[in-house]
């Protein structure tokens, strides 16, 4: 690190982009099911381009993505408040955790934590982390 630098992370706006299929269907697993609202949009209504959600931006995926489609993207990580009740949502609208939630020790780090991981509808690895 720079000595004496410290970066001042707008923490409102911190976010991930990923490239999403279909705009409805991604909006149906973040907006609807997940309950982050969508903070603004930029295109047209016929035409958008990004969505905006709180620590997530959706991008129409445009190009084919080749022989790479996750490319070296491990997982977003959402830390929310009601864990439990998110999962419960993604569980009764039929997604299947790749890692059930549960309360977990991490090597090295003092606190626990409850996280659970779920895909999104593109695949794309989602965690839904609490600290405790």
């Amino acid at each position: 690190m720079a000595e004496g630098f410290v970066a001042r992370v707008d923490a409102e706006n911190l976010h991930v982009c990923i490239k999403v299929k279909d705009f409805d269907t991604a909006l149906g697993f973040y907006r609807d099911l997940i309950g982050l609202p969508v903070l603004r949009r930029s295109g047209t209504d016929d035409a958008p381009v990004f969505y905006w959600l709180p620590g997530v931006q959706l991008a129409k995926r445009t190009e084919d993505p080749g022989a790479y489609p996750f490319s070296v993207f491990d997982h977003i990580g959402l830390a929310v408040e009601n864990i439990a009740e998110i999962c419960a949502r993604l569980d009764a609208a039929g997604y299947t955790a790749e890692t059930p939630l549960d309360t977990r020790t991490i090597p090295g780090v003092a606190r626990k934590v409850m996280n659970a991981f779920y895909r999104d509808p593109d695949g794309n690895k989602v965690e839904f982390v609490h600290w405790v």
